[in-house]
């Protein structure tokens, strides 16, 4: 079982990027392998819909291969006015349902402001489900950002913390029952 989570956030050291990360690790708790890949990290070019794919440039085939090769992923954006990241929407885009037919994906959204991501989490769900992706039930919106990390750089709230170790977990949980066959039957 492969559980890929995709950083959607361009800023380095980001609080979605740790959330992110505590998420895999409670996938790999759950029995997964995990990978995490911070799109900041990997320069994936515009999407502009060309009708040769092959030249695009390595990237993003390898983005592509890691989608595909995954079960389950998990994707963590920040929240900007009220969406989630042009970049995570741009790495989507790159993508079709070749690539996330039948994947398992978890969704956590990460805002500055009191009102959370809850409508940068819609909006994805809205976009999975439109690639033939399964969306689990659990979410997570995280409001404050920053204020969300203690001095000894953990998530301050135990609540925030089980929240998104629930999510990795969850993701695991799922990719399993659908490898079963269990979920196609619904």
């Amino acid at each position: 079982m492969r559980i890929l989570g995709i950083c959607g956030n361009m800023k380095p050291y980001s609080a979605t990027a740790a959330v992110l990360k505590l998420s895999l690790e409670a996938s790999a708790r759950a029995g997964s392998d995990i990978s995490f890949y911070d799109i900041a990290e990997h320069p994936l070019p515009f999407c502009d819909a060309r009708d040769d794919e092959s030249t695009y440039p390595p990237e993003v085939h390898e983005f592509r291969k890691q989608v595909r090769d995954s079960q389950g992923i998990i994707l963590a954006t920040p929240d900007y006015h009220n969406s989630f990241s042009g970049s995570l929407k741009n790495a989507l885009d790159l993508c079709s349902s070749e690539e996330f037919d039948h994947k398992i994906i978890g969704i956590i959204g990460v805002a500055g402001g009191g009102a959370g991501a809850i409508n940068a989490i819609t909006q994805l769900r809205t976009v999975m489900r439109s690639v033939g992706a399964w969306v689990i039930p659990h979410q997570v919106s995280i409001a404050h950002s920053s204020s969300l990390f203690s001095a000894a750089n953990t998530i301050a709230d135990p609540s925030v913390a089980k929240r998104v170790e629930k999510l990795g977990a969850d993701v695991v949980k799922y990719a399993n029952l659908f490898a079963k066959g269990l979920l196609e039957e619904l």
